[in-house]
């Protein structure tokens, strides 16, 4: 299953997140919400990083070419938030027009190797002869990006065709790691390769203690296409996402203070498939493999009895593998249940668990 695959990929990480969807103002106060939840570095840092969050997203909105005659996009948007060892990355991507890639460059190549003071006078020289536009080459904000991370940014243009390359920038504000620990942009693009090729909309690796994952529930809903879909759809979507995060809190094992684990949502041809993977003891694992088994093929019917008889039986107890939400989450789901649990070491195993609709 894919949890596994992607938490192995992103195992140096303390947090991970990366959204592919649609991009609006509404969404910037919400990542730096996931954000702050997920770190506990003093608020100067936090500051400093939510300000990127927002100048890295609006450059997304900023910057996106739009195909003015209505060819549909091929390539997906994406917004990414790494934290490695204290080290912040953050990564946007987007399409842009052939015709301005020229102008974008140049406004990158011109932040490299410089030094704190020319960052500034550069900046004020921008901003008082207005010299940089606001479409053509991230002017002001790419300058004042370089100077809160104090790294110049990185760049990549993918070609998607004659008209359009796809822009990949990456912001690096150093914490305790050496560069050679974080990953570069070139992990990026691989990263959003992979991520496209599974019609991956959102993943998010770290703690998935309660107050970290409500958040999450938003982002979510943000999504434009849940946004279309019907109130009996989104009731149900909701529902299995929910019981998804809290059987991930209820069964993970908590690692240095933390439940650690990885959440990840796809979209294909309508299709919602979401997925988790945590750390759970070997004892809880055969429990909960045995109660998981026990409704694999079980038909509709046969769930909605059980489901009633779970709820009426008291001395069963969640924390035994056979809590009433996964049975109705078999009941929720339209498509195939899927788990499964990879050896990790002699006490821990690695659990996935899929939910498609």
């Amino acid at each position: 299953m894919r949890a596994y695959r992607f938490y192995s990929s992103l195992i140096k990480d303390n947090f991970s997140l990366i959204y592919m969807g649609e991009f609006d103002d509404d969404l910037t106060g919400l990542l730096m919400r996931i954000q702050e939840t997920s770190s506990e570095e003093g608020r100067g840092v936090k500051k400093r990083v939510s300000y990127l969050i927002a100048e890295c997203f609006q450059n997304v909105i900023r910057h996106s070419d739009i195909d003015h005659a209505g060819h549909e996009q091929s390539e997906s948007k994406m917004f990414m938030m790494r934290n490695i060892n204290g080290t912040h990355l953050l990564a946007s991507t987007n399409l842009v027009e052939t015709k301005n890639l020229g102008t974008l460059k140049d406004a990158l190549d011109s932040l490299q190797n410089l030094s704190k003071e020319e960052l500034k006078e550069m900046y004020l020289n921008a901003l008082g002869n207005n010299m940089m536009s606001e479409k053509g080459g991230g002017g002001l904000g790419l300058i004042e990006m370089a100077r809160k991370t104090k790294n110049p940014p990185q760049y990549h243009f993918d070609q998607v065709n004659d008209e359009y390359f796809n822009f990949f920038l990456q912001l690096q504000m150093d914490g305790d790691s050496q560069i050679s620990d974080v990953a570069g942009i070139n992990d990026t693009v691989e990263l959003y390769k992979e991520m496209t090729e599974e019609h991956i909309v959102l993943l998010r690796k770290g703690d998935f203690s309660q107050e970290s994952i409500l958040p999450l529930f938003q982002l979510f809903e943000s999504n434009l296409q849940l946004k279309k879909e019907d109130l009996v759809f989104k009731k149900k979507s909701l529902y299995i996402l929910i019981e998804l995060l809290q059987n991930m809190n209820r069964h993970a094992v908590e690692i240095n203070g933390s439940k650690e684990g990885l959440f990840l949502i796809a979209l294909r041809n309508g299709e919602y498939t979401m997925e988790t993977g945590n750390f759970i003891s070997r004892p809880k694992a055969a429990i909960l493999k045995e109660h998981l088994d026990s409704l694999q093929g079980t038909d509709k019917i046969e769930l909605a009895k059980r489901y009633k008889n779970q709820l009426m039986e008291t001395s069963v107890g969640e924390g035994q593998g056979a809590g009433i939400g996964i049975i109705e989450m078999f009941r929720q789901s339209d498509g195939e249940i899927m788990y499964n649990f990879d050896e990790v070491d002699e006490t821990t195993m690695f659990f996935s668990l899929s939910a498609t609709l």
